[in-house]
């Protein structure tokens, strides 16, 4: 049972608990083209607010950046930024959280067509549907700065690092049973069996002489030795 005090209306006060997509890795979302006079947002979830400062209750200004050598798009807070700041084009996030749209999740946000227009332009990007990115840290000793890294692409390189390490680890008992094998390499699949067998044989003819040669009984009596032969090896 769920009893929501305060509410205005008495009837549908029951709310769905909010979610988040993705719960372990710092995602932000820029929205495609949602039609005209729409505006569009760049939304970030917890973890990507908590990498970047932004406190909820409390409004914070995000700087982006190109990086054209490696076609990267940079993002930062500007408080991290040490040299003069009055240059530059800076946006703000929402003061709380809020909705996605038709989901039940909630972030922080930047509202602001014409950066989700450069940004899907810049990375030659689908304009037409979300494009969802994890923020990978920059290497920078000048600034705190994240990179865009589109999530299904960072999904692809960890399912082809883990096929690459079981076709490695194929490979290796490959070679593994390449390199018993070529040790009897001229030798066919009877004539190894015919060696187990002669192996058997030539076991039990030293037991045999060491039966005759540690009894008194056996060497009066004249007894000649078993016949190996007579040794019944069909099992082998």
């Amino acid at each position: 049972m769920k009893i929501v005090f305060g509410t205005k209306k008495l009837s549908g006060t029951t709310r769905l608990a909010s979610f988040e997509k993705y719960e372990t890795i710092p995602v932000l979302t820029v929205e495609g083209i949602k039609g005209a006079k729409k505006s569009r947002r760049i939304l970030l979830n917890t973890m990507a607010s908590q990498l970047l400062d932004l406190e909820v209750g409390d409004v914070q200004e995000l700087i982006f950046a190109p990086v054209e050598d490696t076609m990267q798009v940079l993002i930062a807070n500007i408080s991290t930024i040490d040299s003069e700041t009055g240059d530059m084009v800076s946006y703000k996030t929402s003061k709380n959280k809020v909705s996605h749209g038709e989901s039940n999740e909630k972030s922080k946000a930047i509202t602001s067509s014409h950066m989700c227009k450069e940004i899907f332009s810049f990375l030659s990007l689908d304009e037409t549907a979300d494009a969802e990115f994890q923020l990978v840290s920059f290497p920078s000793d000048s600034v705190e700065a994240y990179s865009l890294e589109v999530v299904s692409e960072i999904s692809e390189d960890k399912e082809n690092l883990s096929s690459d390490t079981t076709s490695t680890s194929m490979n290796d008992v490959a070679e593994n049973v390449i390199e018993i094998e070529t040790d009897n390499v001229d030798m066919t699949a009877e004539e190894l069996i015919g060696e187990k067998v002669q192996d058997v044989v030539d076991f039990h003819e030293e037991q045999v002489t060491q039966e005759e040669s540690d009894s008194p009984v056996l060497q009066r009596s004249g007894l000649q030795k078993r016949s190996i032969e007579a040794l019944d090896t069909s099992e082998y």
